[in-house]
């Protein structure tokens, strides 16, 4: 039976909420539970004893060896060949044989010696490759068989998931199930923080995480010129605040520092990609256990329809919540005339992509109670009833973070999962085209998504890339290979299938890579831990009134390439391309690779502990700016309340000049030219990594926009005669016919 969720510190009367959520109450629990709520009476496997382990992985290692030799055993019948081959050439060398087989003039002493002298380097490098193919072999062999035997030792002692559990839970899981959307909601509504059930398949069981009822959360959609009412419900378990942040600032801004990972239970919530006032979303906000806050965000008449997405934003605990499962979509819906026909009416398909990393999940959980409570506490969020000694202290934490040696085949690499379901099926209409809305969620890593390729038997697909974190490219569609994410990353992707001659329904897959990339040198980024395998699959259905298995219609639009397009767009978003930036407003923005991490602007920068750090610069309302990035192919640069404009960007597959972003992580250069239009809102523009744990640690700065609220940008309309400021007005006009003399 499902368990009672315990609430910390606080009534035991049920919580309403308007966003989905299963939940039910109990009695209070005590302080040392406090850090969320906790499930109870989930059936638990029982672990078994270390002395049997132990034993067991003794007895096991013969069978490992044997296992990694058959592996291996290419190289090693390679090295065998080699071996007798070079003992074959040196008794031929010596042999009436070899005098029988060389030619006349070379028989006898002096040519068996010349033979022999030839022969000898030919042995010598047979022989050289033969040891070396099966000694590389059988060590190669010898160290798996061991790390396999540990990696059993650890699982089985430290209650981590061992590789057998593992596969038998990736065999037992039910995958390709219909892809489910989260509840959609309009304001006002109630958003409510608490914990929220993560089932994880691939490794059995379930954790429990910080989140909305669901993991997304419910979808909200908003129109341009709406006032966004949200009530924000904290309904976590009593916990300490900043208090508990036991740092001195000489500590600030250093990865993997447990000092700046605390007050898990405190939060707020940002719209993410959102043009409005910073005085509306403020991430300055606290909303504590127990308490709400109602939230009117206005959003502007011109605002662009896109896809965003929410998120909180407390201060050394945003890699947490956010990262931990804490987040859904935000829709800005379209206007009516907005974008042509044809894309208009694309069925839509919400896939919220949230990577699963439960080793860092588990560690940024124990460091906040540790520092809230200390290490007596037990760990009651990120715990799985299939494995109830399992907690990050006891299989020493980062290095397992990624899926490294002791982690590799025990399901500790990250997983990705799309709108919280693991390989779901998505069916689209043959012939038609669909609108795939991406949005990724994570603490760290970026992914590329991916077709598997075209294999015997599967369909072919097209994919064309519309928007880029909420903003229609100025030219649309963009024929892509790969969609690169990184942590708060979207893209929006028109997707075509067929089956040709298949038989109806046929089916491809979309693959992923989550990669680890934070050192290098120069713009060569290292990757230190990559994970991936299968994201989803696509099945192609027939068109309504077809037979399954009548031949395809060679002559439908599914055949042809999508048409381009361009959408009217608001002022905000004129294309700043060929605009001239005065030299005031020319600035140069870092996020340093060395420590301590923090933003620099113009060289000043200062990391950003539990108070205000003061504004790195003072910059005007209603003009331009433009500013060089340094530091982006390590850092993932994130702005709030404008977006920007690439207008120099070297050797990148995805990121193009002309592109708008909120945030970006290049993967060919490290440094970009981007230009924003500051407009019309004033009062702090947070800039920061977005990597989370990095922003927790200090990675964070903001601009105090100054001068008159509602200022607008006077060259927009010379920059796009039709751009607009108001409400929309209409379709974009035909270009001009061209005037020959």
């Amino acid at each position: 039976s499902e368990a009672q969720v315990l609430s910390t510190g606080g009534s035991t009367a049920p919580t309403t909420s308007t966003s989905r959520c299963e939940r039910s109450t109990g009695p209070t629990s005590t302080a040392g539970m406090a850090l969320g709520h906790v499930r109870i009476d989930d059936r638990e496997a029982e672990p078994a004893s270390s002395s049997d382990a132990e034993s067991a992985a003794s007895r096991s290692f013969g069978r490992n060896l044997m296992q990694r030799l058959q592996r291996y055993q290419r190289p090693l019948l390679l090295g065998a060949a080699l071996l007798v081959f070079g003992l074959v050439a040196v008794g031929l060398s010596g042999s009436s044989t070899l005098q029988r087989l060389a030619p006349k003039r070379m028989r006898g002493t002096d040519a068996e010696l010349e033979v022999k002298a030839a022969l000898r380097p030919m042995v010598k490098v047979a022989a050289g490759v033969a040891m070396h193919s099966i000694h590389g072999a059988v060590k190669d062999a010898v160290k798996d068989a061991v790390a396999t035997s540990v990696s059993s030792v650890a699982a089985n002692v430290l209650g981590i998931p061992t590789e057998a559990q593992v596969k038998d839970a990736r065999e037992s899981a039910v995958i390709n199930q219909e892809l489910r959307e989260p509840e959609i909601l309009r304001g006002p509504l109630t958003l409510t923080l608490q914990a929220t059930k993560l089932p994880t398949p691939w490794i059995g069981g379930h954790f429990y995480t910080r989140g909305y009822g669901s993991i997304p959360g419910p979808t909200i959609r908003v129109r341009p010129g709406e006032t966004l009412e949200i009530i924000l419900k904290n309904d976590l378990g009593e916990g300490p605040g900043y208090e508990a942040c036991q740092f001195n600032y000489t500590q600030l801004g250093f990865f993997m520092n447990p000092a700046t990972i605390c007050a898990l239970n405190h939060t707020n919530l940002h719209t993410h990609g959102l043009h409005v006032s910073p005085h509306e979303d403020d991430i300055l906000d606290h909303v504590k256990p127990g308490e709400s806050k109602t939230m009117r965000i206005k959003v502007p008449e011109n605002h662009m329809g896109g896809t965003h997405w929410y998120h909180p934003h407390f201060h050394h605990a945003t890699a947490a919540q956010a990262g931990g499962g804490a987040h859904g979509a935000l829709l800005v819906d379209d206007p009516v005339g907005a974008l042509p026909k044809y894309v208009e009416e694309m069925p839509e398909k919400l896939m919220f992509l949230s990577l699963v990393n439960i080793a860092k999940s588990m560690r940024l959980e124990s460091w906040g109670l540790d520092n809230a409570f200390g290490e007596t506490t037990e760990q009651k969020l990120w715990k799985n009833p299939n494995y109830p000694n399992w907690n990050w202290a006891a299989f020493g934490g980062a290095v397992t973070e990624h899926g490294s040696a002791v982690g590799s085949g025990l399901g500790l690499s990250p997983e990705l999962v799309v709108n919280g379901q693991w390989r779901p099926k998505v069916t689209i209409e043959e012939g038609k085209w669909h609108r795939f809305r991406f949005v990724f969620a994570s603490v760290e890593q970026r992914v590329e998504i991916f077709p598997a390729g075209d294999k015997q038997g599967s369909a072919y697909c097209q994919y064309q890339l519309l928007a880029k974190d909420g903003i229609y490219l100025h030219e649309a569609p963009r024929t892509i290979e790969r969609i690169y994410l990184v942590s708060g990353s979207r893209a929006d992707i028109a997707v075509s299938c067929t089956c040709g001659l298949l038989s109806r329904p046929c089916h491809t897959h979309l693959n992923f890579e989550a990669k680890l990339q934070p050192i290098g040198v120069g713009a060569a980024a290292v990757t230190i831990e990559q994970s991936g395998g299968e994201l989803l699959r696509i099945e192609t259905s027939p068109p309504p009134k077809t037979h399954a298995f009548s031949l395809p219609n060679f002559q439908s639009k599914s055949s042809s390439t999508l048409q381009r397009f361009s959408v009217r767009r608001p002022c905000y978003l004129a294309d700043l391309r060929e605009v001239e930036v005065p030299l005031r407003n020319r600035h140069w923005v870092d996020l340093p690779q060395n420590y301590p991490m923090k933003v620099n602007f113009d060289g000043k920068g200062e990391v950003w502990g539990h108070h205000d750090p003061g504004p790195l610069a003072n910059i005007k309302v209603g003009e331009v700016q433009e500013w060089f990035l340094s530091g982006i192919r390590f850092h993932p640069f994130h702005l709030h309340i404008n977006p920007y404009q690439i207008v120099q960007m070297w050797n990148d597959p995805y990121y193009m000049p002309g592109d708008w972003h909120d945030v970006i992580l290049p993967t060919g250069s490290g440094s970009a030219t981007v230009r924003l239009n500051m407009d019309r809102f004033t009062g702090r523009m947070v800039a920061h990594c977005h990597l989370l744990e990095h922003e927790d640690n200090g990675m964070m700065g903001y601009l105090n926009i100054t001068g008159e609220e509602g200022t607008t940008w006077a060259g927009a309309h010379w920059a796009d005669p039709q751009c607009y400021d108001g409400a929309f007005p209409g379709p974009p006009l035909p270009a001009r016919p061209p005037i020959w003399r």
